[in-house]
């Protein structure tokens, strides 16, 4: 039986352009040359997929064309199963997956709209892609059904001048995930503060394990790593504007204490490493996770869809990396993820709202949440039959004791390659020479030399 839908990879991975507003989506380096190897439809197919759709609905057969850079299979396998619920209910309409590389998907976008060719719906953050919405090229979605469950944070991070740009599949989250089994066997309970946070880090140390899984060859890992607690921490302190300032040239890194105090925590992280963690890359972390290998990982929800794929039987849980000693003040970092733009040069808008509609339904709601394990983006659909962890978020969300991204805009393009840079560099410096004022002083020249 011919496929309900048919893929093609994009032979466009433009390795040229880092594209900074990258996201844990990516497994990195391995992941994209894998998937540039991955077999391409050719337009002969497509077109005679068309042709065997028309001739069984009896009406024209339309082709959505929808490119994402999700790396991480159970995403991919839940889109999968979305998309084949949804030609079950519109045998017409058929769907052209592109995948392309987290490292250029911005350049790839670039060349397909100069080339006249934008995909259908594309994949990305609209609030880190503002020049694409700037100059017109994505539809605004404010008053389309797929926007009416969502949850207003995710909405409000999805806006930009006013418009709605994205449609968020799920509320992300970055956090430390950690396996409830090691921290049962050593005798820790999940911390609520930064002390006792470093109490438990201390004793899988003294135990001879290594307490944390650090992707220290993958440069956003290293970046959700500190992210994981200073949204949080930066909300709390009264600096969400930090990394704009910086950008902006308003004020420099070097000049506050709250970041000084960040990246002390930061390198503090750092110091628990070993030699090999500079080769571990994001593959390779969640691997070492779901192995048991160590008991912690500071990073984004995207990862446990596969790291339960390949424990089943493990047991995992969730909690705010702890930047404060005051409890109420380690808040939960969400924000989108998984978020489709439109084209705004689509010629298919009917059949493009009727996809993300199905997408905001509660049946694909469902199935997000059963395959990729990531919290739902339609506050209307019950997590009761989801995995622990799912539950534990939406008991953060139901308790108020989460901060949106939204509040802490990043560094863009550039910037935002130079800032992570920097953070690799620093954490894979032995612990005696890694020094935090030095940091500070050498991302505010990085950060200068770009303005100019």
């Amino acid at each position: 039986m011919r496929k309900m839908y048919l893929k093609r990879v994009s032979a466009l991975l433009l390795a040229g352009l880092m594209a900074a507003t990258a996201t844990g989506c990516s497994k990195g380096s391995k992941e994209e040359t894998t998937v540039a190897a991955t077999e391409q439809t050719t337009k002969a197919e497509v077109k005679e997929t068309e042709s065997q759709s028309k001739q069984t609905t009896g009406g024209d057969a339309v082709t959505l064309r929808l490119v994402h850079y999700m790396g991480e299979q159970s995403k991919r396998d839940a889109l999968d199963a979305m998309l084949e619920a949804f030609k079950a209910e519109y045998p017409s309409i058929n769907v052209e997956v592109e995948v392309v590389a987290s490292s250029s998907y911005v350049a790839t976008y670039k060349n397909y709209i100069a080339a006249g060719e934008a995909p259908d719906i594309m994949f990305g953050k609209p609030q880190t892609m503002k020049e694409f919405v700037d100059g017109g090229y994505f539809m605004d979605l404010s008053n389309e059904e797929c926007m009416k469950n969502v949850l207003p944070m995710l909405k409000d991070e999805c806006t930009v001048n006013g418009g709605v740009y994205g449609f968020p599949l799920d509320a992300q989250v970055k956090a430390c995930f950690y396996n409830k089994k090691m921290f049962k066997e050593a005798g820790v309970e999940v911390p609520k503060t930064r002390e006792e946070f470093f109490k438990v880090a201390d004793t899988f140390k003294e135990k001879g394990i290594n307490p944390f899984i650090h992707p220290y060859n993958f440069i956003h890992g290293v970046f959700h790593e500190l992210d994981s607690f200073f949204t949080s921490m930066a909300v709390g302190t009264d600096n969400k504007t930090v990394w704009r300032d910086s950008q902006e040239g308003t004020k420099e890194l070097s000049d506050n204490a709250v970041v000084k105090d960040a990246m002390e925590m930061f390198s503090k992280f750092a110091s628990y490493k070993d030699a090999g963690d500079t080769a571990v890359d994001q593959t390779q972390g969640i691997q070492n996770f779901a192995a048991g290998q160590r008991p912690m990982y500071m990073n984004g929800g995207w990862l446990m869809g596969d790291v339960m794929a390949a424990s089943p039987d493990g047991e995992f849980g969730m909690f705010p990396t702890p930047w404060s000693d005051k409890p109420e003040d380690n808040k939960l970092w969400v924000g989108i993820d998984d978020v489709f733009v439109v084209s705004s040069q689509t010629e298919h808008k009917d059949e493009v709202m009727a996809l993300l509609s199905f997408f905001a339904n509660e049946q694909s709601s469902k199935i997000w949440m059963e395959t990729a394990k990531l919290m739902t983006s339609n506050v209307n659909v019950s997590t009761d039959d989801s995995d622990e962890f799912i539950k534990e978020i939406k008991s953060y969300i139901d308790n108020d004791m989460i901060v949106s991204k939204s509040q802490v805009p990043d560094y863009t393009s550039e910037y935002s390659t130079a800032f992570r840079t920097k953070l690799q560099e620093f954490v894979t410096l032995d612990d005696s020479k890694r020094d935090v004022t030095k940091l500070l002083q050498d991302i505010d020249y990085e950060i200068a030399s770009i303005r100019q």
